[in-house]
């Protein structure tokens, strides 16, 4: 799925991946859907987490939490 305008494009993936914008917001600004825009991501071979670092921690503590229990 190429995007016709790239130097919107990339001026919007810039905004989303310094930090300034939501992912819901690139998506908008694309006028994509949040799934689509991941998609164009990952096929442009962007990786970008919508979690900071102790969002990580906590969601990897209760994924932890949650596997551990059911073995």
């Amino acid at each position: 799925m190429p995007y016709p305008d790239k130097e919107k494009l990339f001026t919007v993936l810039g905004l989303l991946l310094s930090g300034r914008i939501s992912l819901g917001k690139a998506a908008e600004l694309l006028g994509l859907r949040i799934d689509d825009l991941w998609i164009l991501m990952h096929r442009l071979g962007i990786m970008c987490s919508v979690l900071d670092e102790e969002e990580i921690e906590k969601e990897l503590g209760v994924y932890k939490r949650i596997f551990k229990s059911s073995t």
